[in-house]
């Protein structure tokens, strides 16, 4: 969590390693850290979580966000004290790989 404190505003590359009913874990390519895109930051839609498949999918724009796909991401917060790190998506665009 530390390492992520001067890396605000950049932006990195990573793959969803958790889907909740809040949003989306994403483990960055280049080091081991995970932090969370928050639903809110999932703009433009409403997304309703499915527990079974383990995605969130959009009400209107049938954007799929699945485990395992890859996603880019900005670093937004990085939180020492509670070490939590939120991402937020650069582009809403998902690669289903």
């Amino acid at each position: 969590c530390e390492y992520m404190q001067d890396k605000l505003g950049q932006v990195f590359k990573g793959r969803i390693s958790a889907v909740t009913s809040f949003g989306i874990f994403v483990e960055l390519d280049e080091i081991y850290v995970e932090g969370l895109v928050h639903v809110t930051s999932l703009k433009n839609d409403y997304y309703t979580f499915d527990s079974a498949k383990h995605r969130l999918i959009g009400a209107r724009g049938g954007q799929v966000y699945r485990l395992g796909d890859k996603m880019t991401v900005l670093v937004a917060r990085v939180d020492l004290n509670e070490r939590k790190i939120d991402f937020e998506p650069v582009e809403d665009e998902v690669c289903n790989e």
